[in-house]
């Protein structure tokens, strides 16, 4: 059974004092989540993998379960008879031979027969329904994770275009920003305040944004399409992050605790556990190949012919029937190598599913703790560059300060800029990667991350 540990989102714990009771959102995750459950690709394959699977199970179980079968014939016989009518008194549909003691006679038999067999035992069919059941329960599993999992792309895809949009806006400003101060230099210089190196040092800053910005609309074009790949075409804008968005610890605040989540709730473990299992008994299942099997049998048949050929007749028989396969050219040894080797594969891909969800569940948790500080630090950057760039052009203005100084001031602000972006969307993919990977992401975080966006007017 699996077990998910009581605690509190993330986010949840300031978010109440922050959105408050009045305060409307974008709803835009939400509703794009919606639209992912009826378009996304994967999860639609997720869900025709599992309805294809969990049909291994009522196959195994018809093994075990009385098996009927009907049938039916015609067929056209002669019978030869020696001596067995007197000459001269020949039955219908018979002919005297050129031996006059013997005649042949001919008829059209009909048959119409009903086969009932019912399991006793077999190891074989047995192991097959218990591996049937792990591969059905995997497969619920799997389907679980693909789930949570499109939860999570969802805000991957549309944190990258608001970070994309972010990234472009600042490259913007930048550029405009290099372009003012280019204007001022080449001013200076043309009234003699400025020297001509000024106006080149302006220029080479300058020049240097556009690239990023080409590079800039190119990435927000890419996440657009990233979501678009998820959701199908959409024709509205995304809502943008609040500024003042909650930070908070992960609860609980140990990190063994969500990797020990991991290791139990994570679906994807949780799948390969299954399927590793499934493996298992499928070694028994291919041994049972060559194991006995006992079947309770009853059969009832009727055969319709005329009485040259003995006449209609009936039959019912029950019985036990025992079948026990001695030799069948190794194949069944063979089989059960395959399947060993098979089963150790799964083990292999056990680690390796368990080792992936403790380094991602460790990874999240550390960069929600280091995000806090994170943001906080990049929060002062920005402010203290902003500082930077008024103090800078002061010193310029009363020729204490360099052009050079200035530019690189700009430089160091819009860097800032763009890292105190990129981390906010980070700090939210940390806090979904959580929780995902401890197997306990649902639509309500999705829920509370829209209750950070900013309303939509149309």
């Amino acid at each position: 059974m699996r077990t998910i540990p009581t605690f509190l989102p993330p986010i949840a714990m300031a978010l109440a004092i922050l959105v408050g009771p009045g305060r409307a959102h974008g709803n835009d995750l939400q509703q794009l989540y919606e639209l992912a459950l009826r378009r996304d690709a994967a999860l639609q394959i997720a869900h025709f993998q599992r309805d294809t699977l969990i049909e291994a199970q009522p196959q195994a179980l018809a093994a075990l379960l009385p098996q009927v079968a009907a049938n039916a014939s015609a067929t056209r016989e002669a019978v030869g008879y020696e001596a067995a009518q007197p000459v001269g008194t020949q039955a219908a549909d018979c002919a005297q031979s050129g031996n006059a003691s013997t005649q042949r006679c001919y008829g059209t038999m009909r048959s119409l027969g009903l086969n009932l067999t019912q399991t006793l035992w077999s190891y074989q069919a047995f192991s097959q329904l218990k591996e049937a059941n792990f591969q059905a329960a995997a497969a619920e599993a799997a389907l679980r994770g693909a789930e949570e999992s499109l939860l999570l792309r969802v805000a991957q895809a549309y944190f990258g275009i608001l970070s994309a949009s972010d990234q472009l806006a600042a490259n913007r400003n930048e550029r405009e920003a290099f372009a003012s101060m280019l204007n001022q230099a080449k001013v200076r210089e043309q009234t003699g305040v400025g020297p001509r190196s000024d106006v080149a040092q302006a220029q080479a800053f300058y020049d240097a944004t556009e690239q990023s910005v080409i590079d800039a609309q190119n990435a927000l074009d890419d996440a657009n399409l990233a979501l678009t790949e998820i959701v199908g075409p959409r024709a509205d804008a995304i809502a943008p992050l609040r500024e003042d968005i909650p930070l908070a610890a992960p609860e609980p605040d140990s990190a063994e605790d969500w990797v020990a989540s991991a290791r139990r709730n994570n679906f994807d473990v949780r799948a390969a556990e299954l399927k590793a299992e499934a493996a298992a008994r499928d070694v028994s299942v291919q041994r049972g190949r060559g194991l006995p099997t006992l079947q309770l049998t009853g059969a009832s048949s009727k055969l319709l012919q005329n009485e040259a050929l003995g006449g209609n007749q009936t039959m019912d028989t029950v019985g036990v029937s025992f079948s026990w396969p001695l030799l069948q050219g190794g194949a069944v040894a063979s089989a059960v190598r395959q399947s060993r080797a098979a089963y150790r594969q799964a083990q292999a891909e056990l680690d390796a599913a368990q080792r992936e969800a403790e380094r991602l569940a460790r990874a999240a948790f550390r960069n929600i703790v280091t995000g806090v500080r994170r943001i906080a630090a990049a929060h002062r950057a920005v402010a203290s560059g902003r500082d930077a760039v008024e103090a800078s052009r002061r010193n310029v203005e009363f020729g204490t300060g360099t052009e050079f100084d200035l530019l690189n001031a700009q430089v160091n602000y819009f860097a800032a800029i763009r890292a105190y972006s990129q981390v906010r969307y980070d700090y939210l993919t940390n806090v979904l990667t959580l929780k995902q990977q401890a197997g306990s992401l649902t639509a309500r975080d999705l829920d509370a991350i829209d209750a950070l966006l900013i309303e939509r007017h149309s």
